[in-house]
């Protein structure tokens, strides 16, 4: 989500409002999974880390200062949920209600909210949940324009062990060689994590002049395509 609210913008400033808006997007998707509640509101989380590969265009220093003053200036609130003690992963949420309709367009003016349920539809099909038919007929789709990684993409990645800079790397070349050859995947994630084990596998032969290792991770993946698309 890489869009921001004028009126946000001028209290904070654009890298703020842009972050801003991200984290608001993302509070929504998990408070309509019914994913991350505490305290009676719907928060998501992020490493310093991971918000460097989210926003590749701003500094670690700008991100900080950015977070910052959306806590100073009351705009979002700031907590510690997580299961691991030592982990101080900092956790985010905005501090006033903002209707999912209001989220899907950083410049909307005055629009409704979007009913939470309605008599006649139930929760899980309201906010998109597939019925037991639909999932067994899912298709495979291209990647998505403008692709970049999720949380969870990148919490992926950081459990196998790469850096920020590592990951940007994978993502851009991942992005790059699927847009290419048009790859279509029923699980894109799944795909990433294939991607992420063969980019490990075949590191040692990735440095070479000619390309040998770049071309020995590309085959190295087309041989584990095919899983993905049963």
């Amino acid at each position: 989500m890489h869009s921001f609210d004028p009126e946000i913008a001028k209290k904070v400033g654009v890298n703020a409002a842009v972050i801003y808006q991200n984290i608001v997007w993302w509070t929504q998707k998990n408070a309509a999974n019914n994913k991350h509640h505490h305290d009676g509101r719907h928060w998501t989380y992020n490493s310093i880390k991971a918000f460097d590969v989210l926003f590749p265009y701003l500094t670690t220093a700008q991100i900080r200062r950015a977070l910052e003053k959306l806590e100073t200036s009351g705009l979002l609130l700031s907590g510690t949920f997580n299961k691991i003690g030592y982990d101080r992963t900092k956790w985010y949420c905005p501090s006033e209600q903002i209707h999912l309709s209001k989220i899907a367009n950083g410049f909307v003016r005055n629009d409704e909210p979007i009913p939470v349920s309605k008599p006649d539809i139930k929760p899980d099909t309201l906010f998109g949940e597939k019925t037991p038919k639909q999932r067994k007929v899912k298709r495979s789709i291209s990647l998505p324009d403008g692709w970049v990684p999720s949380d969870q993409n990148i919490e992926d990645a950081m459990k196998r062990g790469f850096t920020t800079e590592e990951t940007n790397n994978e993502a851009e070349q991942f992005r790059n060689y699927h847009q290419s050859k048009g790859s279509a995947f029923k699980d894109w994630d799944a795909a990433w994590r294939t991607w992420l084990g063969n980019a490990k596998k075949f590191a040692r032969s990735r440095p070479t002049r000619n390309g040998g290792g770049h071309n020995a991770l590309m085959a190295g993946f087309a041989s584990y395509a095919a899983q993905l698309e049963d």
